[in-house]
């Protein structure tokens, strides 16, 4: 039988390869790291803190409820002098009514005969800044005053006499 033998090994010259240490990375500040437990910092709100945070928050809200109310009762004022202006407008309007009413002709003359005035039988009108009536006045020498100090050429008192005298009925 025959064995055939393996040629023997050497050893080799080279010796492994070992693997190279990893580089620490750079730190960059916009790393995100793991923080070991040991490393947290854990605030805890504190009994003073607490009763300062509550205090605030109750100041926040009393003022909020103050500012409301004035709110409403502001709205409260708007509404009545609203309510008083409709009043007062249409109160208004009765009174433009009733001074209308007052000032037209047909009131006025039934008014003058109320009170015992009479029509004129030729009705004169005035105008301002006319030298003449536009009617002519009635003349009469007996209605004019021979003591009138402003009867002359340029005055018109002796055309303008006759018409302020009273008539007799």
């Amino acid at each position: 039988m025959s064995v055939a033998l393996a040629p023997a090994r050497r050893p080799d010259p080279r010796p492994e390869p070992r693997p190279s240490p990893r580089r620490a990375p750079e730190p960059r500040p916009d790393h995100l790291r793991v923080v070991a437990p040991s490393e947290r910092v854990r605030r805890r709100l504190t009994p003073a803190t607490g009763v300062l945070l509550t205090a605030v928050l109750f100041a926040t809200l009393l003022l909020i409820a103050v500012a409301h109310t004035v709110l409403v009762q502001a709205q409260v004022r708007l509404d009545e002098l609203d309510a008083q202006l409709t009043v007062e407008q249409a109160r208004y309007q009765e009174l433009r009514t009733e001074v209308a009413e007052m000032e037209s002709p047909s009131r006025v003359v039934s008014a003058a005969q109320a009170l015992g005035m009479v029509s004129p039988q030729d009705l004169v009108y005035l105008q301002p800044g006319a030298s003449e009536p536009s009617a002519t006045p009635p003349t009469s020498t007996d209605t004019e005053d021979p003591t009138d100090v402003a009867s002359g050429p340029d005055s018109t008192w002796g055309v303008m006499k006759p018409l302020l005298e009273t008539p007799h009925p």
